[in-house]
């Protein structure tokens, strides 16, 4: 709201131009302040000292052609970078970098930030993680964030990352090299596993032996101790140590950043006995968590985002087969049944998940049982079943890729699947009771979802009207009829179930801004702003952020005012740190490449003539409240008088037009 009252018009009329200064002290000394013109990245220093700031010293430390050329492959054109984009299907490069400002764009997504925010999106983490990577990148050392583990200990996450790695090392080179894996490397040849694939993968082996892992800890700098922590080796109820992965073929897990964080083991059939489980994974540790990582996400990571689809799958060996047969968008389960953590994690790669799991019966239940998670999740989930109960390695070394994708062109829908499901066997036309049955599993499953009818986006309320629709043909039931039912089902279901969690709820879509949508004198004064930055404290006391039109600018206007409160960085890689909206941070940038681009001249002159806009069209505003205060008899004549008074003040004002004196 502006605050100013301008002498000889309305007395008391908020203008939105705070202080008391008067048209005629703008002047050419500045606007009456001496301030020093200084270069933006000279204001941002002031308020923001590398040694005093961790983050701002990553930041210093992490170039941003330097950290996202090991991401993309960066061509230089004019005074940047460009490069394909990895968000969508990009033919002509469309991502752009600004070494200068250190920010990166993309015209098509609309989207765009610093090197953190690109770090947190590609790798999709959170960002202290984001922070964390290019501290490290950096060789920066970061405050601590509560209790730290001294470097080198069993608890030091560093030191945990590396006894990984180097168990990792010694599994694969074993597996390669050593007579002892001779019978490891006959399995695996015979499962038709390439030597190419043996090391694209990491493949390892653990001999058949319970101490083998725990005497070469005795000869390296890893203890039996951190070991234990990672779950490499467990302790026996007499104290003994023992190696958990004894006698297995090893497939090494890694993190999205192609770290190991844990293994699964297959017992190989010569060692295998009654007590044997056939597969073996880590434990959960503080690296590893079985309902937070899918296998060779690592791997699979960049053509999911480029397809926006994945595969998943049940074991090591589905994986490889498919990648190996050029399928490599694929991952699979650890062990445990797909959850919504899983879920949540697949969602930031891929808009469409293909649940493939084995032709046999028991697969095909564990599929009935997903499906819930997955309506509940609003996830497009596409079900594959593989004939003649092949798993999906055997399939496509039978029938080859090809084939595979052909089946997976037939994949049903998760609705179609489990109505397919409910109804397997029943008559529907003759059996009245087994098809009210099937009806009844069908609406107790979408009950179990959000209420997507309540939702208020209409693509979302289409989505519950097709569901229906879908149903009440194939049970030719009317619709009506079925919607008061799943009504009915969902209230009973809603008072046993624990609310629905951050992870289910219905994901919000962000407003799109564009620089073009702007009204003309915000993005005049946001332009302002960030090309000359000495001028931004000068426009905050002299215009409020509600004078302002167009809600994008409002926003940054209002960031910007924010941090000038609080004396932080107002150059434009504070501005931008302090928006999350994506979108928004893209306007930003399209801001401050259009004020780069654009040139100011005096800055006196051009403060002048923005001020200026915005105190006009605040009279303006101002007046047509008061004219239709007047037109709807909302104050006495009195006071219809004196406004007009101040009307004709305010124009004579505007005109130049000196006021009549009394005598």
């Amino acid at each position: 709201m502006l605050s100013r009252a301008t002498e000889g018009t309305a007395q008391n009329v908020e203008l939105g131009l705070s202080g008391d200064r008067k048209e005629d002290a703008i002047t050419p000394t500045f606007l009456g302040r001496r301030v020093p013109a200084k270069p933006w990245k000279e204001v941002q220093s002031l308020a923001f000292p590398p040694d005093n700031d961790v983050k701002e010293q990553v930041r210093a430390a992490s170039d941003i052609v330097d950290v996202l050329g090991g991401y993309l492959n960066l061509r230089r054109q004019g005074r940047g970078y460009v490069a394909l984009c990895p968000w969508h299907d990009d033919s002509r490069p469309s991502f752009q970098v600004n070494p200068q400002r250190q920010s990166w764009r993309c015209w098509v997504c609309g989207i765009g930030g610093d090197v953190f925010s690109f770090v947190m999106r590609r790798e999709s983490i959170e960002f202290r993680e984001a922070l964390e990577l290019l501290a490290e990148r950096a060789n920066i050392n970061l405050p601590s964030q509560g209790p730290v583990a001294p470097a080198g200990s069993p608890d030091d996450k560093k030191y945990q990352f590396n006894a990984l790695a180097w168990a990792e090392r010694l599994f694969h080179e074993l597996l390669l090299n050593d007579p002892i894996a001779d019978e490891a490397r006959r399995y695996l040849h015979d499962r038709g596993m390439t030597k190419e694939a043996i090391h694209r993968f990491h493949i390892g082996f653990s001999p058949n032996d319970w101490q083998w892992l725990c005497n070469k800890s005795n000869q390296s700098e890893y203890t039996q101790t951190v070991l234990e922590k990672v779950g490499l080796i467990g302790q026996s109820q007499g104290g003994r140590m023992y190696d958990r992965f004894k006698g297995r073929v090893i497939f090494p897990i890694r993190d999205v950043q192609s770290r190991p964080i844990a293994f699964g083991g297959r017992i190989l059939p010569a060692y295998a006995d009654e007590k044997s489980a056939k597969y073996v994974n880590s434990p959960e540790t503080r690296l590893f968590s079985k309902s937070d990582n899918v296998y060779a996400l690592d791997m699979a990571r960049d053509h999911i985002t480029n397809s926006k689809k994945v595969i998943v799958v049940e074991g090591y060996t589905d994986v490889i087969a498919l990648h190996e047969a050029g399928v490599k968008n694929a991952v699979a389960v650890l062990g445990t049944a797909l959850g919504p953590r899983h879920i949540q994690l697949l969602r930031r790669y891929a808009d469409t998940v293909y649940l493939v799991l084995d032709g046999d019966d028991a697969g095909q239940k564990r599929t009935s049982e997903v499906l819930e998670l997955f309506i509940a999740q609003q996830v497009d989930l596409r079900v594959c079943t593989l004939p003649e109960k092949l798993d999906p390695c055997d399939f496509v070394q039978q029938q080859g890729a090809d084939a595979f994708r052909a089946h997976l062109a037939k994949s049903l829908d998760a609705l179609e699947h489990k109505i397919r499901i409910a109804t397997a066997g029943i008559d529907l036309a003759n059996d009245l009771h087994g098809a009210n049955d099937a009806l009844e599993d069908v609406l107790n499953t979408l009950a179990k979802a959000p209420n997507l009818a309540a939702e208020t986006s209409s693509e979302v309320r289409l989505r519950e009207h097709q569901f229906l629709a879908r149903i009440a043909r194939q049970f030719q039931v009317a619709e009506s009829e079925l919607r008061t039912r799943l009504s009915s089902l969902r209230k009973a279901t809603s008072s046993k179930q624990r609310p629905v969690s951050y992870d289910e709820a219905p994901v919000v879509t962000q407003k799109v801004y564009r620089i073009a949508e702007l009204d003309n004198w915000d993005r005049t004064l946001l332009e302002l702003m960030l090309a000359l930055p000495e001028t931004i404290e000068w426009c905050l006391d002299e215009i409020g952020p509600d004078e302002l039109i167009s809600e994008g600018a409002k926003a940054i206007y209002q960031v910007i005012k924010s941090r000038s409160d609080a004396h932080e960085d107002c150059g434009f890689p504070g501005i931008l740190d302090s928006i999350d909206n994506e979108s928004l941070r893209f306007l930003l940038i399209e801001l401050d490449e259009s004020a780069a681009s654009r040139g100011f001249g005096d800055p006196d002159e051009e403060l002048k003539r923005i001020v200026a806009a915005y105190r006009t069209r605040h009279e303006d505003r101002f007046e047509g409240q008061q004219v239709a205060s007047m037109q709807q008899k909302q104050v006495t004549p009195e006071e219809e008088l004196d406004l007009l008074k101040q009307i004709v003040e305010q124009k004579r004002n505007r005109q130049g037009i000196s006021f009549p004196t009394d005598g």
